[in-house]
């Protein structure tokens, strides 16, 4: 298969994903902002966990399953005739890999686009102003100003839906299905010179390019513009709610419950195998805690910029247009920005200055990769903690860290973390989380010295699943969450320190 075709299989699916999942976002919107907040949290988790869930997990969860369906005598159900030769049966086997890859980019999809929309600015033109238009000027003009509307608050999330679809890489390659990042990543992986990878990622940037301008273009309008998150409050019915809480449990066991219960198949064996072995576990957590040591750095570099070039951007039209150029690369993609920082690197040590090889392969050019992709997810989620500030509450817990009591000190500093220091620290260390799963920057921009646990297991996936592997896999997932979770408990033991 060519590229060119690789690449069409990956737009029309990105395609179809985003078309098929912005009318369910729109429902899902209206949704969340009729529940109370008790139930909102709740389906706000599980909309979201479904993209939060790595993919390299449910892509090793789910590998091969068009035949293990086969092997469950599932297609026994139809005619024999169905199949009438070999061809035929791959064929089948390869449309169940195709439809359970759309499945699994549309429960991926489904989040960004809900917050996108949920969290977006309003449109120009309100309901009422649409109407008095339409009251105004009749009927010609009514279709053009609903088409504006639906334009500026549409593109944004299908635009963004698009990208994760289109980007897509660790899924695709392990159910086995074409897509642009696959092959070239593997064309590149198997030899293909550097400058021949970069000329053939002209096709997929520019699909892209295509996507990012116009939505470029809206941010610069709203710039300056925060979501109402409570606009828009009308209850849907009975029947629409029940059909988003199943759609939301839907994909928490399409993503998470049924991957865990395959991969949790047989562990329990590979985890005394593990633990059995001390140079196999002194191994994994090195990889384990290498790749998130260079990732929360990373994650709060880009948080840092992020936050300053938020700033910026509500300040000035100039400084927008440079935080878009600026995000540029990590919006084009992670295998894309890896192959051109390698391309920047050589380029740099043909200049033969012993002080410039740390611009190729290098632990400080596996750092910058990691902050240039990171940077628009930062902004994304630093614009969330933004629109869902309460700056009453943060002035209180000021006004009781500086009291003389030092058990009220201790208190206001504990409310300080509720409000603010806690999202602040969930939101970098999720961006670590990103960036340790990551698997086309580690593979191409880490020295040999440096292996994360990711691209360890990815290369291990192609040989077929095990117990040891499926417990390498859950132990690489949950390390880091255990690692996070423990350093924001112990804050409790920093604020006595602090406050005593």
């Amino acid at each position: 298969m060519t590229l060119a075709a690789a690449c069409g299989w990956s737009l029309v699916r990105s395609l179809l994903v985003a078309l098929v999942a912005w009318p369910v976002c729109r429902v899902a919107t209206r949704w969340l902002r009729s529940l109370p907040p008790k139930s909102r949290r709740l389906a706000w988790w599980l909309v979201l966990i479904p993209f939060l869930c790595p993919e390299l997990w449910a892509g090793y969860a789910w590998s091969g399953f068009g035949v293990r369906l086969a092997a469950t005598g599932f297609w026994n159900l139809l005619p024999s005739g169905f199949w009438p030769t070999p061809q035929s049966v791959v064929a089948r086997d390869a449309a169940a890999d195709e439809a359970l890859l759309c499945v699994l980019l549309f429960f991926r999809a489904l989040p960004i686009g809900t917050l996108v929309l949920y969290f977006s600015p309003p449109p120009p033109l309100t309901q009422e102003a649409m109407f008095c238009r339409k009251l105004a000027a009749g009927q010609a003009f009514q279709p053009d100003v609903r088409l504006e509307s639906l334009t500026y608050i549409g593109l944004p999330a299908l635009g963004l839906m698009f990208l994760v679809a289109f980007q897509e890489f660790e899924l695709a390659s392990l159910i086995g299905r074409p897509a642009w990042t696959v092959w070239l990543f593997d064309a590149q992986v198997g030899g293909l010179d550097l400058s021949e990878s970069l000329r053939k990622t002209v096709l997929p940037v520019l699909c892209q390019l295509a996507v990012l301008i116009p939505l470029g273009w809206l941010v610069m309008r709203s710039r300056t513009q925060l979501a109402n998150p409570r606009r828009d409050t009308r209850r849907i019915s009975r029947r629409a709610q029940f059909a988003m809480w199943s759609l939301a449990v839907a994909g928490l066991t399409v993503m998470c419950l049924l991957p865990a219960s395959q991969v949790g198949r047989d562990t329990l064996g590979g985890l005394l195998r593990v633990a059995r072995s001390a140079s196999q576990t002194r191994m994994l957590l090195h990889e384990v805690f290498a790749g998130t040591g260079y990732a929360s750095v990373a994650a709060l570099v880009s948080a840092l910029c992020a936050s300053w070039l938020l700033g910026s951007a509500q300040r000035s039209r100039w400084a927008a247009t440079a935080a878009w150029i600026v995000c540029l690369p990590g919006l084009v993609g992670s295998l894309v920005l890896g192959l051109s920082t390698m391309q920047l690197g050589l380029s740099v040590l043909q200049l033969q200055q012993q002080w410039l090889r740390f611009a190729y392969k290098s632990p400080l050019s596996f750092g910058a990769g990691l902050v240039l992709l990171l940077l628009p997810r930062a902004l994304f989620v630093r614009f969330l903690l933004w629109s869902s500030a309460r700056p009453a509450g943060e002035h209180l817990s000021r006004l009781m860290r500086g009291a003389p009591v030092p058990p009220v000190r201790a208190a206001g500093g504990e409310l300080a973390w509720r409000l603010r220091w806690s999202r602040e620290y969930w939101g970098v260390a999720l961006l670590a989380y990103w960036g340790y799963f990551d698997l086309t920057i580690a593979s191409l921009l880490a020295p040999v010295t440096i292996v994360s646990a990711p691209v360890m297991l990815y290369n291990q996936m192609h040989f077929g699943k095990n117990a040891t592997l499926s417990a390498l896999v859950l132990l690489s997932v949950l390390i880091p969450l255990a690692t996070f979770s423990l350093v924001a408990a112990a804050r409790r033991f920093v604020f006595r320190w602090l406050w005593r």
